[in-house]
């Protein structure tokens, strides 16, 4: 059992200490064991040495005992006897007499020839030694020695050197040894045990043990550093685990509190436990509102759909996703719509505990989606009013060459016949009925082929009052007209009587649908800015500046379904024989040719409101000034012309037509006959006038052949219906011209004169 004491001592103390009494305790046994050695060995080698001594004083007093000289035996005895351990020498004679004898100053006389007094020497511890005499004289003599032993307490200085050197040894020793033990031990466990206070007050795994030593407290602060190294790793884990947590749980609880859908918790009673922003603002009620309330007492508006959804995932436990609701929040009183998904949540033991609600607002979503679906509506309009243009500019244009032939082949009877002859009347007829037909051509092709017109740049504003001073003189007074227009708005790039014509039609419309009951027919004229592609009205209009000109009535409206279907061509609501529905096919094929858009919107028994947007032109317009041209003679001079047109009609009429007015005319039906022609005589022909359309070859296949074979004959394309790829790829080959064809023999005629006088020019 360790002492209290010494158990509360440091270390190196203690060491210290226990090398101390180790020396202490070994210089004890040192003494111990001289001690034994002298009890064991001191008698005999006491004895030992008497005997020796009486063979020397023997060998000495021989002499004195040959001659019988008592008195020189005497002193001698007395001078060898000065030994403190002799306490008695005698020379006593074969007879028993003493012959010579020495006895210690200030002790009792002993007779060593008395055999009694011998034993009484024995018996109190003398070693009484008996040494015959060698004499070769008459005398016979033995030499008896009393020596007494020394005492324990004189005889342990004998052993003083040995005792001291054995001391400064265990000193020595003991240094070493507590120096070896202080480097070796003391100080690297201390050195380890301030590292571990060090360690355990600062929490600092950083700390390290410095030891070179490969004994056990070596490997000690070895293993003790790589214990801290794994502690200081593990801490450093520790705390990277514990940074990530902290983190991750502040971005759990980020995005928990800022996410864009909405998120509460409802426990098995059905009441918010837990809830985020957007839910909040979602549902339109405070945290403090929700938290520890139940879903019906909360949120009324919800618990028809959210209650039962609730009650199903906490008994079933399967999830409910995708679940579409609306409700109306109280703070704004909008419907909002929303898609649900419910998942069961569970504690560590896997017991349903609660219900996990996320809710997507869709409102913007489906807003979005009925604004695209409206556009799409309006591209899919947009796209079957082009086919529909394109049908009917196809027709078109066969009709149209049908006319000219029946026009054309009229006059040439008329000019053929007597005033006075009776087919005249119905020749006439004929021409008035072509006449007619070509004005609905006319109609269909400005529906159709919205690319030509005559664009300037001009202010509408003039345009628009001027069509509101006719109508004014037409409509019945009980329909009030009125103009609302900005004091300068923008300028665009038009026909000026084209957007004459829609403006009429559009304001005869609307007179039209007041006519029973009056109204107000209001024409607004103002610019508008459309910033990006989500902000435009129509799929055709893009970013920029337009000129915005709208024409609303108060009307009898139109019906929903047959908004659709206004601009489709021969569509009308108004009675048989009112209407050609035409009108608003041909408005359409303008402000589309205008690079622009018409939208319209109605309501049964309100009215209606058509918008028509022009883009606004970036440059001045200059003052326009009206000048009358004459109309130049179309009388040919002998120009040699090359008619080429599929219509075998059409090329027998234009030929004897032009022949009349004074051209020489070569008329062909197939493509590679005039390429036949040109190639064996190119400078035969002053013009060439082909139509665009023709099976196998088109006239701009035929013009790029024979520019290559005479690269400065003039050519002129015609086509009842030209796109803006014909025309840029006419200007691409060389083709001169490409103009529309004309109704009459007679235009086709004014126009070859006056492509020759350019060309003279």
């Amino acid at each position: 059992m360790k002492l209290p004491v010494f158990r509360h001592l440091p270390l190196q103390r203690r060491l210290l200490l226990l090398v101390g009494l180790a020396a202490v305790v070994s210089l004890l046994l040192a003494v111990a064991a001289a001690a034994i050695y002298d009890f064991s060995t001191y008698r005999p080698r006491a004895i030992e040495d008497a005997r020796a001594q009486a063979q020397s004083i023997a060998a000495i007093v021989t002499a004195a005992v040959e001659f019988q000289d008592a008195r020189t035996a005497t002193e001698y005895l007395s001078a060898l006897g000065r030994d403190p351990n002799i306490e008695a020498l005698a020379i006593v004679l074969e007879d028993g007499s003493v012959f010579a004898e020495y006895h210690r100053p200030n002790t009792q006389r002993v007779d060593l020839s008395d055999a009694r007094i011998q034993q009484r020497l024995v018996g109190t511890g003398r070693i009484l030694t008996q040494y015959h005499i060698d004499s070769r004289g008459p005398l016979d003599a033995d030499l008896w020695i009393a020596t007494a032993l020394t005492p324990f307490a004189d005889r342990v200085w004998e052993y003083a050197p040995l005792l001291g050197a054995v001391a400064l040894s265990l000193f020595a020793l003991a240094m070493m040894l507590s120096i070896t033990l202080r480097r070796s031990i003391s100080e690297p466990v201390q050195a380890l045990a301030a590292t571990a206070r060090d360690v355990t007050r600062l929490r600092d795994y950083r700390r390290r043990v410095a030891s070179d030593s490969t004994d056990e407290v070596g490997q000690l602060a070895r293993d003790f550093n790589a214990m801290l190294e794994t502690v200081e790793e593990r801490e450093r884990a520790l705390r990277h685990s514990e940074e990530t947590a902290r983190r991750q749980l502040i971005e759990i609880e980020a995005i928990y509190a800022n996410a864009q859908v909405g998120l509460c918790v409802i426990d098995r009673e059905l009441r918010y436990v837990r809830i985020n922003k957007q839910m909040m603002e979602m549902s339109g009620h405070a945290a403090d509102a929700l938290i520890g309330r139940t879903i019906a007492a909360a949120t009324p508006e919800l618990a028809t759909v959210l209650v039962p959804i609730c009650q199903q995932v906490l008994t079933t436990g399967k999830p409910i996703v995708n679940v579409e609701y609306n409700s109306v929040v109280p703070s704004t009183e909008e419907p909002r719509y929303w898609v649900g998904n419910h998942h069961a949540l569970r504690d560590q033991v896997g017991n349903i505990i609660g219900v996990n609600v996320a809710i997507h607002d869709i409102t913007e979503r489906r807003r979005a989606n009925e604004e695209r679906a409206a556009l799409e509506g309006q591209l899919r309009q947009s796209q079957k009013m082009e086919a529909l243009g394109t049908l009917a500019g196809g027709i078109a244009h066969d009709f149209n060459n049908v006319l000219t032939a029946i026009s054309g082949n009229a006059q040439l009877a008329i000019e053929d016949l007597a005033p006075d002859h009776p087919a005249t009347a119905s020749l006439y007829e004929i021409k008035r009925a072509t006449g007619r037909a070509r004005d609905l051509v006319r109609r269909i092709l400005a529906f159709s082929r919205p690319e030509q017109n005559i664009q300037h740049l001009i202010d509408l504003r003039p345009v628009v009052e001027e069509a509101l001073r006719l109508l004014r003189a037409t409509v019945p007074r009980m329909i009030d007209i009125r103009l609302e227009a900005d004091a300068h708005p923008p300028q665009v790039m038009a026909d000026a009587t084209q957007v004459h014509q829609v403006l009429m039609n559009l304001g005869k419309n609307a007179c039209d649908a007041m006519l029973s009951h009056g109204g107000t027919l209001t024409i607004r004229v103002a610019g508008e800015h459309i910033d990006s592609v989500p902000d435009s009205p129509s799929p055709d209009l893009h970013p920029g500046s337009y000129l915005r000109i709208s024409v609303a009535d108060t009307g009898t409206g139109i019906a929903p379904e047959l908004i659709e279907r206004v601009f489709e061509p021969f569509f009308t609501t108004k009675g048989h024989g009112e209407g050609t529905g035409l009108g608003l096919s041909v408005v359409h094929g303008i402000v589309r040719g205008h690079h622009g858009a018409i939208l319209v919107h109605s309501q049964p028994g309100a009215g209606t409101v058509f918008d028509l947007y022009f883009p606004a032109a970036e440059r001045e317009a200059s003052d326009a000034t009206k000048s009358s041209f004459a109309t130049p003679s179309s009388t040919g001079q002998g120009e040699h012309v090359l008619y080429v047109d599929d219509e075998e009609q059409l090329v027998h009429l234009v030929t004897r037509m032009m022949e009349r007015m004074g051209y020489s005319v070569t008329g062909m039906t197939r493509p590679t006959d005039a390429i036949d022609a040109v190639r064996a005589n190119p400078q035969g022909f002053d013009l060439v006038l082909s139509d665009l359309g023709m099976p196998g070859m088109s006239g701009l296949d035929l013009a790029e052949e024979l520019l290559k074979l005479r690269p400065d004959l003039p050519i002129i394309i015609t086509s009842g219906y030209v796109r803006a790829e014909d025309a840029r790829r006419a200007e691409q080959i060389g083709v001169r011209d490409v103009v529309m064809k004309p109704n009459t023999v007679a235009e086709i005629g004014q126009l070859i004169r006056d492509r020759l006088d350019a060309l003279k020019k």
